[in-house]
């Protein structure tokens, strides 16, 4: 299995994204190539750049500093900046968006081998996102390094920071998005919380055009569930030091909000199967532990590591907070190899 490239930049937001353009330039290329083939049905580019503007102008109110970012990318690549920002609003192409996946496990505390937080993760995409991997290591302004992995460089898909915020997660099928500011907007902003409560006010930004649930944890081994929609959330905290989330609500005030409720099977045999690993080493959780759980194959082919479906797992991540230490592996988790990497 390939090894995930790693591009580190620093300066301003506007520098940043100028230098991940161009690092990050082919995969910029294919993955736009990608969305103007895989457009929603009878819906033209020009049309998806018209319905985009609404999301941009809310996006630029909240976040200045992170449309500067987009505009270097744009500038870096050598693309059109509308054409990076339609990138970043996966509403616009719901619910063909909803094919993603991803499955969540966290741990601390008792149920740790030593008393550590650690929280695992596997990233469900399609195929081809694979070979538009990255990693990034940011030193963005004044704002906490971030390492995160990318399919481009544009939009993030998880990642931890050096003031010890991690942030996972999963989609959920929304049935009130609505024009605002992108939910991978949002996933870029918490990665410069320097503490818990500036990630969760960010997952809660009452503008959010959607929203993924969130898992969010710090080095403290606060953990949380955001689960939330455009207009509402409810943060399920740990309980008993063991989480687990899959790609539907399970909180009772948030299953109105669930765009399908036929359409979770796949989900919710991931989401119980996690907990049950959880639950049956418990005590005995670790780094090394958790690579062979998010290699879990009950029910394959879609299982926790999801093979030669529509989408598959593209990589994974377990990070230790307290240490600010990761492992990530690319491709399914039970073929990769995974590399140690530290803030």
């Amino acid at each position: 299995m390939a090894k995930i490239p790693l591009f580190e930049v620093s300066g301003s937001h506007r520098e940043v994204g100028l230098q991940v353009g161009r690092l990050c330039q082919a995969q910029i290329g294919r993955m736009l190539a990608g969305l103007r083939a895989d457009l929603p049905a009878g819906v033209s580019w020009e049309e998806m750049r018209y319905k985009s503007s609404a999301y941009l102008a809310h996006s630029r109110r909240v976040y200045p500093q992170y449309i500067e970012e987009l505009q270097g990318m744009a500038e870096g690549a050598e693309v059109p900046f509308d054409d990076i920002f339609i990138s970043m609003c996966e509403e616009l192409w719901e619910p063909a968006a909803w094919r993603q996946g991803c499955t969540d496990m966290a741990a601390r505390g008792r149920a740790t081998a030593d008393g550590s937080t650690l929280v695992a993760h596997t990233n469900d995409l399609l195929p081809e996102s694979e070979e538009n991997l990255v990693m990034l290591k940011v030193t963005a302004a004044n704002e906490p390094t971030f390492l995160a992995i990318s399919a481009s460089g544009v939009g993030i898909s998880a990642g931890f920071n050096a003031a010890g915020i991690s942030l996972t997660g999963n989609q959920v099928d929304n049935n009130d998005i609505r024009p605002g500011v992108p939910r991978l907007m949002v996933v870029r902003a918490t990665l410069a919380a320097t503490r818990l409560g500036e990630a969760m006010d960010t997952c809660l930004l009452p503008e959010r055009a959607s929203s993924y649930n969130n898992v969010i944890a710090d080095a403290h081994g606060e953990v949380y569930s955001l689960e939330g929609s455009a207009t509402a959330c409810e943060p399920i905290y740990i309980e008993a030091d063991i989480l687990a989330h899959a790609n539907h609500y399970v909180h009772p005030a948030m299953v109105q909000f669930e765009a399908d409720r036929n359409a979770i099977g796949g989900s919710v045999l991931r989401y119980n199967r996690a907990l049950r690993l959880l639950r049956e080493n418990y005590g005995r959780l670790s780094p090394e532990l958790f690579q062979e759980l998010l290699a879990d194959h009950a029910n394959y082919p879609a299982s926790i590591c999801k093979h030669g479906l529509e989408t598959v797992t593209v990589f994974s991540i377990i990070v230790q907070l307290e240490q600010r230490r990761a492992w990530i592996g690319g491709g399914r988790a039970c073929e990769t190899e995974y590399l140690e990497y530290r803030l």
